[in-house]
Order: structure tokens, then C-alpha cells, then sequence
């Protein structure tokens, strides 16, 4: 398990009253980053842009508002979805794709799969009457098409019932002319340069993405199976609640508290194509004995909440995997919990809060920190030393049998 940085940048786009209604999410490499080398560079390009959007966290990086993400021939093609969010979505269908039978039966897929597509870079609408009978949105290249066949450019995305989306507007009467005509939306240097945000996030292990990929392709998955695998490794958990978290503070998901609840919510077929762009994007790989403690102290929460009343166990061991997030990526615990979308009830545990699983988190964090035995080793739940070095010592056995699995 490793800790990269990661980077997304992002380019506003503007409606009519020029107020920010998405962001196009663009690939930044990071200093000294290989990809996969099986990928293509445009699906490594895109499976780097979506883990790293959700490393940030979706809602640190464009708020609520709608996510344009570029797609070249292999992801239209490919039977991978995004694992974002369809309703967050809008697919932007690069101008290199040729749109043979296979791009439009992908394309078809993805629209009924509940994203938006959005041409790119048009500048003629020749030749892609199929297309545009799919997308919703027109991006038409105002560097590319002369000012005088602007309308009649216009008036063809208007018979198809597309929305015009005014890209590289540079100069005000850009901006002036593109308004007259009619378009809808609005994109360029003049109005906004892209912006590189950077973060944190962890990285599963290799094998453990393998496995986790090899049981999600199984035709029949076991969701307990998943749940152990996904348990297995902090990286995972993180990404995973951090992907079902979106969209989760503004009320449009329910609270994400526990692994088996994100695993639920988002269903075998996101969640498969998770388990692919976690494979495309591979990356870099460090190791770190913190995520050891990690698992130790998820486990210990979880064997602990089994004699406390009303601390269920998988918000337990979730809360004391979160609990360890701060250390692991080496920002403040706060800013992870907002990344990840975290609900009250986890934010209030994994932070030690008074609350029943709160309460063992510090305790467990306590006992972890300081020698077996010392004084205030357990202050909240009443467990007592003996039951935290069981707990310890039986978690300690799981993690090191857990590694040795996943080696």
C-alpha cells in the first residue's frame, strides 16, 4: 500500500449569466509517475484522471456541480464504465473517435447506463448525424470553425436539439459573438485558465487489486468475499468510501457509514468498473508499516465493538481504518472525512467523538500509541487492559494473515 500524490486539473465552464455550471476534469502527470503499461495512453489518461478525482475527493474538486470528463475510443468501446456517478457525469466524446458501429453501440450504452455525452472540438457537423442523435451537448471549437459558418453551425445543433457549448473563447468579442448567436454554455482563456488541484491518496497493493478485480468479474461476486478483500487493504477502503460518498453531502445519496453500505450502494457494475480503473491506472507502489497499524486498529475496533451495546461492528471497523487515514496520507483528519464524503455518525467516530464507536476508536487509538499497560491506556469504554491486548493480539494475527493472502 502506497501514499501518491495525485493532480487533476480543471477548466470552468460557464452558463449565459456566467455563472460556473461544470468543470472539464484534465489529465496532469505527476512529476516522476509511470502508468500501466498495458493501457493506452487515452485510457490511462482518463482511469488517472477518474482515481485522482476521487482521491481529492469529487466535492472538494468541483463542488456540486457536473463533471466532463474526456473519453477516447477505448473507454466508449470497452465494456468499462466510469465508476463516477452517472447523474455527476457528462462524457465528452473526443474528435478522434470515428463513429463506426462499435463507438455508437458504446455510446448508446453509456446513454442508457444515465450519462450525458457532449461532442468535442466540432468543428462541422458532417458526418456525425449519429452521434449527435446520442449527445446532449455540442462543444464546437471556435479556434476551428471561420466566424462566418458559425450559424450555420448553429442552426444544425439547434435541429438536433443539442445544447451549444462555446469552447477556446479567448477574446471578448469571442464571447460577445458566441452570446448573439445563441449559444449555451461557455469555455475558454478569457473566462477561466485550468487549475491544477493536488492531494493525497492511497494506493492498494497489487495483488490485492488483482484479487479484488478477479472476484468482481466472476459472474456471481459474494459480496461478503468482497467486503473481505476491499477490508484487506486501507487504500481500498478509502477509495471506495470516497466513491460512494459522492454527491452524499448534498443530500442526493444516503449516509455511507460502513464498507458492506458503500459496497451495496453502488452495485456490482460501478463497482467493477472501479476494480478496472484501479487496474489501468496501476501507478506507483511504496510501502509503509503504517498500514499495518491501519488494519490493526480497523480489526481491534471491530472485535471490540462486539461487548459494547449499540456499536455495530462494520461502522467500528470502518471508523478505526478512517481513524487512521490522517497518518497515512499526512494531512488532517478533517480534510480526509470531507474528501470521502463522510456521513455524521463515521465523521463523529473516526474522530474519537462521544458516540458508542467513537468511544472504542479512542480507546483503541490510545492503547495503540502509548505501551501496553501504561496508565489511561482506556479511559472511555471501560474495557479494560486485558480485553485491548486480546483484542490486539488477535488483530494483530488477522492483519499479518491478511498480508500474507494478498502477497
Amino acid at each position: 500500500m502506497g501514499v501518491l500524490d495525485v493532480v487533476v486539473g480543471r477548466q470552468a465552464i460557464f452558463d449565459r449569466e456566467q455563472v460556473v455550471v461544470g468543470y472539464e476534469l484534465l489529465f496532469r502527470q505527476v512529476p516522476g509517475s509511470t502508468g500501466a503499461a498495458h493501457a493506452t495512453d487515452g485510457e490511462l489518461m482518463t482511469a488517472q484522471v477518474v482515481l485522482g478525482a476521487i482521491g481529492i475527493g469529487v466535492e472538494r474538486l468541483v463542488g456540486d456541480k457536473q463533471v466532463f470528463v474526456n473519453a477516447g475510443r477505448e473507454l466508449l468501446t470497452g465494456e468499462t464504465l466510469l465508476a463516477l456517478p452517472p447523474e455527476r457525469v457528462v462524457i465528452e466524446v473526443l474528435e478522434t473517435v470515428v463513429p463506426d458501429a462499435d463507438a455508437l453501440t458504446g455510446c448508446r450504452r453509456l446513454v442508457d447506463a444515465g450519462y450525458k455525452l457532449a461532442l468535442d472540438d466540432v468543428v462541422s457537423c458532417v458526418g456525425l448525424d449519429d452521434l449527435l442523435e446520442l449527445a446532449s451537448i455540442v462543444k464546437v471549437d471556435l479556434l476551428g470553425v471561420a466566424a462566418g459558418e458559425l450559424p450555420d453551425l448553429v442552426r444544425r445543433g439547434r435541429d438536433a436539439g443539442v445544447d451549444l457549448l462555446a469552447e477556446k473563447v479567448e477574446t471578448p468579442r469571442q464571447l460577445e459573438a458566441s452570446v448573439e448567436l445563441g449559444f449555451d454554455y461557455f469555455q475558454g482563456y478569457l473566462l477561466s485558465r485550468p487549475q491544477v488541484v493536488a492531494g493525497r491518496a492511497l494506493e492498494p497493493d497489487e495483488a490485492v487489486r488483482l484479487q479484488l478485480a478477479g472476484k468482481l468479474i466472476a459472474d456471481e461476486c459474494d459480496v461478503d468475499e468482497i467486503e473481505q478483500i476491499v477490508q484487506s487493504a486501507p487504500g481500498l477502503v478509502y477509495q471506495l468510501l470516497a466513491l460512494a460518498g459522492i454527491g452524499a453531502a448534498h443530500g442526493t445519496r444516503r449516509p455511507v457509514d460502513t464498507i458492506r453500505d458503500a459496497l451495496v450502494l453502488l452495485g456490482r457494475r460501478r463497482l467493477q468498473s472501479w476494480a478496472a480503473i484501479l487496474l489501468i491506472a496501476g501507478g506507483r507502489r511504496t510501502t509503509s508499516e503504517q498500514s499495518t497499524t491501519a488494519l490493526v486498529r480497523a480489526r481491534m475496533c471491530e472485535l471490540l465493538a462486539s461487548g459494547v451495546p449499540a456499536a455495530p461492528a462494520r461502522l467500528a471497523f470502518a471508523a478505526g481504518m478512517v481513524s487512521a487515514f490522517d497518518v497515512l496520507l499526512g494531512v488532517p483528519l478533517d480534510v480526509v472525512l470531507d474528501g470521502i464524503g463522510a456521513p455524521e455518525e463515521l465523521r463523529i467516530a473516526a474522530s474519537g467523538g462521544r458516540s458508542p464507536v467513537g468511544d472504542i476508536v479512542a480507546d483503541v487509538t490510545a492503547y495503540q500509541l502509548s505501551e501496553p499497560g501504561a496508565p489511561g491506556a482506556s479511559s472511555r469504554c471501560d474495557l479494560g487492559l486485558r480485553a485491548l491486548a486480546s483484542a490486539w493480539t488477535e488483530a494483530v494475527e488477522w492483519a499479518l494473515e491478511v498480508s500474507r493472502r494478498v502477497a
